[in-house]
């Protein structure tokens, strides 16, 4: 359950509400607050119309806060994306792939580029397509542009040929390039 800022902020206001009044019941209990201050401060409320207002006023607002904070984080159900792509529909049902497939078929294909070191692939689905993101760590002097444009071409034509499915965008990010290991022999003259 993920809350707005304004969401944390009212759980805030109640959480320091409640320690507050923990506060006051252990001071009662212990008896840190005398039964006359309890008395003279709970009297006030009876003497003075505009105390009791006030009172009644931060009942009923913390009150609001607590039904407000009950129902935060509640999202609408349209907001969950599909774990699985639509391959093909019939008119006896339809034939999904989950998007996990589609990662490790994603995630095979770019290892199988002997310049790509790592990769981290994100897949969204909708009701055209899908989208692949992919995150790339390459050998040092690669020419990326080339690489991106040659892995892009040749995704989708492995993912839609596979699949069936439509492959709306691949985004290519390169995030760096690792160090080949060095294995140069030294060598020495005398």
């Amino acid at each position: 359950m993920k809350l707005k800022f304004f969401d944390r902020f009212l759980l805030g206001i109640l959480l320091i509400a409640a320690i507050l009044v923990s506060f006051l019941i252990i001071g009662i209990a212990a008896n840190l607050i005398q039964e006359e201050m309890v008395n003279g401060f709970i009297s006030l409320f009876y003497m003075f119309r505009q105390n009791a207002l006030i009172l009644a006023g931060s009942g009923l607002l913390l009150l609001l806060i607590s039904i407000k904070l009950l129902f935060a984080g509640r999202g609408k159900k349209g907001d969950v994306r599909p774990a699985s792509a639509l391959m093909k529909q019939t008119e006896l049902g339809g034939t999904y792939v989950a998007l996990e497939a589609i990662d490790s078929m994603v995630q095979k294909h770019c290892r199988a580029v002997s310049r790509v070191k790592d990769v981290h692939t994100t897949l969204q689905s909708a009701e055209t397509g899908i989208t692949i993101g992919i995150r790339l760590c390459v050998l040092p002097d690669t020419d990326v542009v080339t690489l991106s444009g040659e892995l892009q071409k040749s995704l989708k034509e492995t993912v839609e040929s596979l699949t069936g499915i439509q492959v709306n965008e691949i985004g290519v990010l390169v995030e760096s390039a690792a160090p080949v290991a060095a294995t140069t022999a030294v060598s020495r003259t005398e």
